[in-house]
Order: structure tokens, then C-alpha cells, then sequence
């Protein structure tokens, strides 16, 4: 009989992953230690690895699940718009707006961890290209096939535009030319892929 409840094990794990998400983003991989997730999740490190093997596999493990609960805390507040241009303006929008959180806990991971990513093992980014595949399958349908491009292929365009953009703005200290990344990047999307007025 296993010592916990399935449902609980699944719970609890969760717990693990959020919290490590929100430190890995923060604060990085090397200064984020085994005891501030497990503090930060309500645990004791003795309870970490019945759940994961090593700290790596944590840390692997949280890549994937970061990025699956970012996007869907990014489409959710969309699912109710029916208009395909009002959605695509709706997403563009909010995923620029992390830019007013200083937070880094909040940041959407594509903009932070690839990297980390890159410099993975093999499996680690075979895992990844199929969770952001299988996220752009989700968001495709809502784009345009423009220019020789497929929707598949413009849902690619905006994303990596919109991940470069926030990524570039972090790295300036200026508020006032963090804003016009954020708002040079809006335009250009919408021009360039005919998505919508940006001043509307």
C-alpha cells in the first residue's frame, strides 16, 4: 500500500514545481537550494525525493511544468473572446504587460529559460520542443496564414518577437525606453502580420 494517496502525491508534487518555478525564475538555478523550494512549497527537504531524484531533475522537471502554467494563466483570460483579431491584440498585450512586474517569480519562463535550456541534455530539450509544440498547436488556429508564412508559422514569428522583446526590455533600466520596446514591438506585430489597429 503506498504510504500517500495518489492524488495527494500529484498535489504535493505541484506544490514542489510551483514554488520551485517561481525561485528558478527568480533567482536562478545555482541560487535557488533544495531547502528554499522545499520551504517555499510548505515541506521538508526530507520529503523532496519522494517526488524527484536529484536537484537537476527538479529543476528539469520544473522547465516543463513552468511553462505549460504560464501559458495557461496567459490564455485563460482570453478563452471568452470569439473575434480572432481581438484575441490576437488581447494576447499580444498581455503577454508584453510582465513588463510591469518587476517580479520575476511572475515572468513567463520562454523568457527567461531558454538558455538554460539550450544548454541541457538532450532529452531535456526533446521534452521542451514538444511542450512548446504542443502549445502552439493550441494558439495557431488563431492566426492568419500571411505572406507564405502558415498560421503555425506566424504563431512562431509573434511568439519569438514577443519573447525577444521582453528579454531585450529587462535588460534596460530606463522605464521610459522599456516602454518603447514594449510599444514598438506591439505595432510591428500588428502591422506586420495585419492583426490589428495597435492604437485601438
Amino acid at each position: 500500500m503506498p504510504r500517500y494517496p495518489a492524488d495527494r502525491k500529484a498535489e504535493t508534487r505541484e506544490r514542489i514545481l510551483d514554488a520551485s518555478d517561481r525561485l528558478l525564475k527568480g533567482r536562478g538555478a545555482e541560487r535557488a537550494s533544495l531547502a528554499e523550494v522545499m520551504q517555499a512549497a510548505g515541506l521538508t527537504v526530507g520529503a523532496f525525493y519522494a517526488h524527484f531524484a536529484s536537484k537537476q531533475a527538479l529543476e528539469e522537471a520544473t522547465i516543463l511544468h513552468g511553462i505549460g502554467a504560464s501559458m495557461d494563466r496567459l490564455l485563460a483570460p482570453l478563452e471568452a473572446i470569439a473575434d480572432d483579431r481581438r484575441w490576437r491584440r488581447g494576447l499580444i498585450r498581455a503577454f508584453l504587460a510582465q513588463l510591469d512586474d518587476s517580479d520575476l517569480g511572475n515572468a513567463n519562463p520562454l523568457t527567461l529559460v531558454l538558455p538554460d535550456v539550450a544548454r541541457s541534455t538532450a532529452a531535456l530539450r526533446s521534452a521542451y520542443s514538444e511542450r512548446t509544440g504542443a502549445l502552439l498547436d493550441r494558439v495557431a488556429p488563431r492566426f492568419p496564414a500571411v505572406a507564405g508564412l502558415s498560421s503555425r508559422e506566424v504563431a512562431i514569428a509573434v511568439f519569438a518577437t514577443l519573447v525577444g522583446a521582453v528579454g531585450l526590455a529587462r535588460t534596460i533600466p530606463a522605464a521610459q525606453a522599456r516602454e518603447r520596446v514594449r510599444r514598438a514591438t506591439e505595432i510591428f506585430l500588428m502591422a506586420a502580420f495585419i492583426l490589428d489597429d495597435a492604437s485601438a
